[in-house]
């Protein structure tokens, strides 16, 4: 857990790093924040389930529309099996990729994203949590200020009790707020 908040308190300040004046393509705007929400087709191995994720990034944008960020995401997981209660996850994500603009304030980012993910299993009585990289892929369409996205994401997941590592696997829609 302690090496989890660590991980995101340290990608977080990453999209604050200060760039360049050179913002021609983009416009103004050289950083955006955002508040985001999501639902998940949710996989853990071979367990199934539903994920409410709420995110919380940055991403700063460069010369020739590239952009780098980071994020914050906290999700709960109610899985369907009876054997495994609720449980809750945690992830600090570094999305990485090319915005591209259309007609107005409407424009589309395209990223890959690696980052560290951890989730409490809640077998009952006993308590699991593992941990390990997480990677994938996302796309989100912005019209003005608001967001819509989708994203696959990965993790290999485990810890000293666990013999194998837990593949988790995400397919996440989501909409949020740019401010």
């Amino acid at each position: 857990m302690k090496l989890c908040i660590f991980a995101a308190l340290s990608f977080l300040p990453l999209s604050t790093m200060a760039a360049g004046d050179d913002y021609q393509d983009i416009g103004e705007r050289s950083q955006e924040m955002y508040a985001a929400a999501g639902i998940s087709d949710h996989r853990l191995g071979k367990l199934r389930g539903d994920k409410i994720s709420a995110l919380l990034g940055a991403r700063n944008y460069y010369q020739n529309n590239w952009f780098v960020g980071g994020e914050l995401e906290v999700s709960y997981l109610k899985y369907k099996e009876l054997s495994l209660n609720e449980s809750y996850g945690l992830a600090a994500n570094v999305p990485i990729g090319k915005h591209f603009s259309f007609v107005g304030d409407s424009s589309i980012d395209i990223y890959g994203l690696v980052g560290y993910s951890m989730t409490e299993l809640n077998f009952m009585p006993e308590k699991i949590t593992v941990r390990g990289l997480k990677w994938g892929l996302g796309t989100d369409v912005s019209f003005s200020n608001f967001m819509v996205g989708v994203r696959w994401t990965q993790a290999e997941l485990g810890n000293d009790d666990v013999r194998d590592k837990l593949r988790e696997q995400n397919i996440t829609l989501f909409a949020g707020y740019k401010f």
